[in-house]
């Protein structure tokens, strides 16, 4: 336990990781604002509007498809496009700032957020975990494919040996997803990219790291799945028996499930709910991330105390 909440126990002094997040999720949303904004500016049609046209699309898909024109489709690429890259580069520097804190007890920049040597080797390592997960995972089904084959061929397709597969399929991406979860934590002690000296962080430590894994994902996902039943229940509850009064017919009841929600944010209050309710699941999401940091920076700290990895010199 002291592990899995290291980040609120031992490094919040002066309130650095507060002044990152808050930076963070400012900068988050100007993002997103200007996302919405170009793309009104550029098509010249209201991004909600779109958003709930396209939910509606199999009601109306002539509406959609004069939305969706050729040129339309490639300014939203390109604008979606840049806007990953901005807020994955936004999201690395706001790694990088509670890694170094946590680890080396530096701040830097825009209340810790800077584009420096640490979030850009943070950024590369988002892309290593990127690409790695394609090639891992076209490599693990091939695998799989031939072992299933193999031990069908040998010991018969309804042999028991056979519900080792399964569990392979979940048991070794754990493994190895857990083991190299500090990659990142790594980079910022040794001060230099090194993706897989996260091998040498997480040695004798698989079960600690899991399990502090396991019990930050779980309370995440108990603490979001309430505030999002709660809120359904608000916007969509008083008119479940009209919604399914019609049949089970699952476009039907998502359509009338969305246009429920908007009716309910249009109401009197509606919209101090909803800003209620997305800024109580950002400061949840903000605290998971912090605490998945800390799991991941106390890991690094225990391997330069006991030597497994070394930091190069400040430069």
């Amino acid at each position: 336990l002291n592990a899995t909440f290291f980040a609120f126990k031992k490094r919040e002094r002066g309130g650095v990781l507060t002044g990152a997040s808050i930076a963070f999720a400012v900068l988050a949303i100007v993002l997103y604002a200007a996302l919405l904004g170009f793309i009104w500016f550029a098509l010249g049609q209201n991004p909600l509007e779109m958003s709930q046209m396209a939910a509606q699309a199999q009601a109306d898909p002539e509406a959609i498809q004069q939305m969706m024109s050729p040129g339309n489709i490639a300014i939203m690429v390109l604008v979606y496009l840049i806007f990953t890259f901005a807020i994955c580069v936004l999201f690395a520097a706001y790694e990088a700032a509670c890694l170094r804190w946590m680890i080396r007890g530096e701040t830097k920049g825009f209340f810790g957020l800077a584009l420096d040597d640490d979030t850009w080797r943070v950024y590369g390592i988002y892309w290593v975990w990127f690409v790695g997960f394609i090639i891992g995972a076209i490599a693990f089904l091939i695998i799989m494919g031939i072992l299933g084959a193999t031990i069908a061929a040998t010991a018969g397709a309804d042999s028991p040996v056979m519900l080792i597969l399964p569990l392979l399929f979940f048991i070794v991406p754990i493994y190895l997803c857990t083991r190299l979860a500090p990659a990142a934590a790594t980079a910022i002690a040794e001060r230099r990219f090194a993706f897989f000296d996260a091998w040498s962080t997480s040695s004798d430590r698989f079960w600690a790291l899991f399990g502090a894994f396991f019990l930050l994902w779980l309370i995440y996902m108990l603490l979001v799945c309430g505030i999002t039943v709660a809120w359904l229940s608000w916007a969509v509850g008083p008119r479940l028996a009209e919604i399914f009064a019609g049949g089970s017919d699952p476009t039907a009841a998502s359509i009338a499930i969305n246009q429920a929600t908007m009716d309910a944010m249009s109401a009197p209050g509606g919209m101090l709910i909803y800003a209620g309710v997305s800024m109580a699941t950002w400061i949840i999401a903000i605290m998971f991330y912090i605490a998945l940091f800390g799991v991941n920076a106390r890991a690094a700290v225990a391997a330069l105390e006991e030597g497994k990895i070394t930091p190069e010199a400040a430069s």
